[in-house]
């Protein structure tokens, strides 16, 4: 069956939830929903989901970031899954693309996805897409 992209709306909650448990981080469908508000109301968002029939199967959601030592604008994906179900589809390249659109109408000079250490299958899929491993990403909780 084929997959649409389509911008999310705060409705969508209920489909967002499943798909960030199955990415590792379990949220409920209320704070999911603040979020894709905020999400939703700033230019320099995008949050794309991909459906196939009337099935949420995959989301992406990416910011604008202005990278000061260039002065350039990079998008960075903040967050990419894909139904475990369908996967090695097509689904997540789609969602990519869809970030490609994004990143490129608002003149970016790149698109920066982090990838926790254990996804390897995910490393892989990031690096056929022609995506390269440039740094480390260090992370300190407040």
């Amino acid at each position: 069956m084929p997959v649409v992209l389509r911008r999310a709306t705060e409705a969508d909650a209920k489909h967002v939830e499943p798909l960030l448990a199955e990415l590792g981080y379990p949220s409920r469908a209320i704070d999911i929903r603040d979020r894709l508000r905020r999400s939703l109301r700033s230019d320099g968002s995008c949050f794309l989901l991909a459906q196939s029939a009337s099935e949420v199967v995959g989301l992406l959601s990416a910011e604008l970031v202005p990278y000061f030592p260039s002065g350039s604008t990079i998008c960075r994906v903040t967050g990419l899954v894909v139904s475990a179900h369908h996967r090695g589809q097509g689904v997540g390249e789609e969602l990519l693309a869809g970030a490609a659109d994004f990143a490129r109408k608002h003149h970016c000079s790149g698109i920066e996805i982090t990838s926790a250490e254990h996804r390897l299958d995910a490393h892989r899929f990031y690096q056929r897409l022609g995506f390269s491993r440039t740094s480390f990403r260090f992370f300190r909780a407040l």
